[in-house]
């Protein structure tokens, strides 16, 4: 059996998880060592493996990660010494270093598994641009000594320069099929037009333009589930107040929570900002769980999950802040019932055939299988 040591800096994160499921279910010993910055709870619980923690309340963009990173660096190399593994699966750039220079003296591989491209995903709090470019140019370096770099979208090679070599494997964000081929999710019962969103919630990711437009619209009901900042939550309760038609939850929700949400809404949306450079590249687990549940989704354009929605036609693309055109769109999907189906039906569709859990995971087991010469 082999050792795997899985690696990230932000947790819980659905995706990790999946990944480690697969692995553990295909024959292979998991231990997950991550950065526990306060929002670890029930998935402790539930996790199926080893789970070994770094506590430290630190934002991703708060000025003490500049001091506390390489303490967290620190902190992997001196876990990596004292655990027994055969490979290590990095997550972002901000464990591939430590990690790489571990592989690098012990002879095993790594894995660079690239969420966000750390350059662009980080908004550095001293010397923005040119820690941009540092961190931009030394990610590029260090990934050509991964033995496979994953990326969770085709359109992140132009972002990162990589090359069409087959050490470079794609591997979206879906989530595990929760329904057959066969059945596909019934149609909401829901009186009003129920619009969902679930995950992380940033000022990038427009959540208050989407209230704007609903807040204004008669039977149209919108669910906003997920974490976010202090100041985030009171500015989007002050746009919300005496709006009973939306309704904010805004805390860390199990992932079967926001499956079963969605799977009771009329749409899904994903607004992300592409003004913010990492953006551009998004394709996020909202995308894929729209086209699980056979819901059309609203997207953005200028980012790449607008690419795949037209390519797919299995949902509606708007600017990026024009409320009037998310207004519209809304009620296009909210008046004409049958094309909302004929969406949900091409993403459903398209999950099936291009981009369910079950190909991205076999995927990745390919990737264990090249670097294991016993699994070939």
């Amino acid at each position: 059996m082999k050792n795997i040591i899985m690696l990230r800096s932000q947790y819980p994160d659905a995706r990790l998880e999946k990944e480690a499921r697969g692995l553990i279910e295909s024959g292979y010993d998991v231990t997950l060592l991550v950065w526990d910055r306060g929002r670890i709870s029930e998935i402790q619980r539930s996790c199926i493996c080893r789970v070994k923690r770094f506590k430290l309340a630190v934002s991703p963009d708060s000025f003490k990660v500049c001091f506390y990173l390489p303490i967290w660096w620190l902190y992997i190399i001196f876990q990596l010494l004292s655990e027994k593994w055969d490979i290590i699966h990095a997550a972002d750039f901000d464990t591939f270093a430590p990690a790489l220079i571990m592989t690098r003296i012990t002879k095993k591989p790594i894995i660079y598994d690239i969420f966000d491209f750390y350059a662009d995903m980080i908004r550095f709090p001293i010397f923005p641009k040119i820690s941009r470019i540092f961190f931009a140019k030394t990610d590029r370096f260090l990934m050509r000594f991964a033995d496979v770099v994953i990326i969770p979208d085709d359109s992140r090679r132009e972002q990162i320069g990589l090359s069409n070599n087959e050490n470079v494997v794609t591997i979206v964000n879906a989530p595990p099929d929760t329904f057959s081929n066969n059945n596909v999710v019934p149609d909401s019962l829901s009186e009003n037009f129920t619009i969902f969103y679930g995950g992380g919630i940033n000022d990038d990711r427009g959540i208050d333009i989407m209230c704007k437009a609903v807040k204004t619209l008669s039977g149209v009901r919108l669910i906003i589930m997920g974490p976010c900042s202090e100041a985030c939550g009171v500015r989007l309760k002050s746009i919300c107040q005496n709006v009973p038609s939306i309704e904010l939850y805004l805390k860390w929700t199990l992932h079967q929570e926001i499956i079963s949400q969605a799977m009771n809404a009329n749409i899904l949306f994903a607004f992300y900002d592409p003004n913010i450079p990492n953006n551009k590249y998004a394709s996020p687990n909202k995308l894929f769980e729209a086209m699980m549940c056979s819901k059309p989704i609203l997207v953005n354009d200028n980012t790449s999950m607008a690419k795949i929605v037209r390519e797919e036609d299995c949902g509606l693309v708007v600017p990026y802040g024009n409320v009037d055109a998310i207004k519209h769109a809304i009620l296009t999907l909210k008046n004409d019932p049958t094309l909302c189906k004929r969406l949900g039906k091409n993403g459903r569709k398209a999950y099936a055939t291009k981009y369910s859990w079950e190909i991205m995971e076999e995927r990745l087991l390919e990737v264990y299988r090249r670097l294991d010469p016993e699994r070939r």
